[in-house]
């Protein structure tokens, strides 16, 4: 056999090679995500802590070893219905995360963050919420092993002196009482690690790492990225009453709204912005 034709059946078996792994990557992808559908809908059903936190064990270790694989960054996991799945428009962040609501209505949340450092190179962590055990977390910085745990449903990208911040809005069911909504800034390290927080919200005398609302369970907050204002546009929150200040069960939006607008480095507060013309949920 000629060299003109050994190097092209090389070529050929190599390329074979290659879309028979993606082939049998994305199969073992899809039976981890068929296996994570048949856990939630289990999770869902439970009613027992004790087992609910048993299923869920099986749902972690199922997600570790979907998301160990490279292609499992951009597998849509389309038929997971009870998760959270967002990504970053630079294409570098994706993250997942759930909850277990308890008999008491307290919950808890769990997830991973999958980082694409470069062309070639993935890295993932599981995040361990810590939530509890968080003293002044609106001042604390954290990372994915003492993380404030939430939902989470949007995310920002902006980049200032060549750095990229990922700013992230998020939802807590907290308890019976009251629910959160969190505005916090996700950034990686020089050693590629996650970190949660980051001193640039001027919303308070002295700026803040994260921004936690909390609110009465009977009502709805709106937080979200208005992208025509370039602003985080938000409910205004007030007590029924002004004797009922800082009794957080007791307050809800007040029919005004804020926002929060990132301007050289920091998230500056805008107070008693008009959202008349744009589509506030």
């Amino acid at each position: 056999m000629k060299l003109k034709q050994l190097s092209a059946l090389f070529i050929i078996t190599i390329f074979a090679f290659k879309v028979n792994f993606v082939k049998a990557g994305t199969q073992n992808l899809q039976n981890c995500e068929d296996s994570l559908q048949y856990y939630f809908s289990m999770l869902v059903d439970e009613t027992n802590d004790e087992r609910k936190i048993a299923i869920n064990n099986k749902i972690l270790f199922c997600f570790k070893e979907a998301i160990k694989t490279d292609d499992s960054f951009y597998y849509p996991f389309f038929n997971l219905k009870h998760v959270g799945i967002i990504a970053s428009d630079d294409d570098k962040l994706r993250i997942i995360t759930w909850n277990i609501p308890f008999s008491d209505r307290t919950h808890q949340y769990f997830g991973f963050i999958q980082y694409k450092k470069n062309r070639r190179t993935y890295q993932w962590y599981a995040l361990n919420d810590q939530s509890d055990e968080i003293k002044k977390p609106e001042m604390a910085i954290l990372n994915h092993k003492n993380w404030y745990g939430a939902l989470y449903y949007q995310i920002i990208t902006n980049k200032y002196r060549g750095n990229t911040y990922y700013t992230i809005l998020g939802a807590d069911l907290n308890n019976l009482l009251t629910k959160k909504k969190i505005v916090e800034i996700l950034y990686f390290n020089n050693q590629d690690l996650p970190v949660f927080g980051k001193q640039v919200f001027k919303n308070k005398a002295i700026p803040v790492n994260r921004v936690i609302f909390e609110f009465s369970a009977q009502t709805h907050m709106t937080l979200t990225y208005d992208e025509a204002k370039e602003m985080i546009v938000f409910d205004h929150l007030s007590p029924s009453r002004p004797s009922l200040k800082d009794q957080y069960e007791f307050y809800g939006p007040d029919f005004s709204y804020d926002g929060f607008k990132f301007e050289n480095g920091i998230w500056n507060l805008y107070p008693d912005i008009d959202v008349r013309d744009n589509n506030i949920e």
